[in-house]
């Protein structure tokens, strides 16, 4: 397989996208998406697209880039896992990581009740 459609699959993968979210992200169309990602199509991912992708992808995930690079780190390039955590969800760890650690329990525990007490909710059958 090409190098830049490896490395483009490996990107998606990484992420855990679907072809149809990959080609949302990237504003491209999901056959386009898939023509890069099909190893038999001639097609090939430009450089811009590679660079959008992995900005695409540092803005949700910073953790998986070196600092400062658009060079994946070791570790994430290896990930077993693909990425389960939205945007929204990454910038909220992010955001309580900032918050001292007695704040943070206390976020916690504030969150922890929220979300036991809204599991415990069933709506009534009409």
């Amino acid at each position: 397989m090409d190098a830049d459609k490896a490395e483009f699959k490996r990107l998606v993968e990484l992420m855990g996208w679907s072809q149809t979210e990959t080609a949302r992200r990237l504003a491209k169309s999901p056959s386009a998406v898939n023509h890069l990602l099909n190893p038999d199509h001639p097609n090939r991912p430009a450089a811009s697209t590679l660079r959008l992708l992995k900005l695409v992808i540092a803005t949700e995930r910073p953790d998986f880039f070196k600092r400062g690079l658009l060079d994946l780190k070791d570790g994430a390039a290896n990930s077993p896992e693909p990425s389960k955590l939205s945007a929204k969800e990454f910038r909220l760890i992010e955001q309580l990581r900032s918050v001292s650690p007695d704040d943070q329990k206390k976020i916690y525990a504030v969150v922890t009740a929220m979300v036991s007490n809204s599991a415990k909710f069933k709506p009534r059958k009409a």
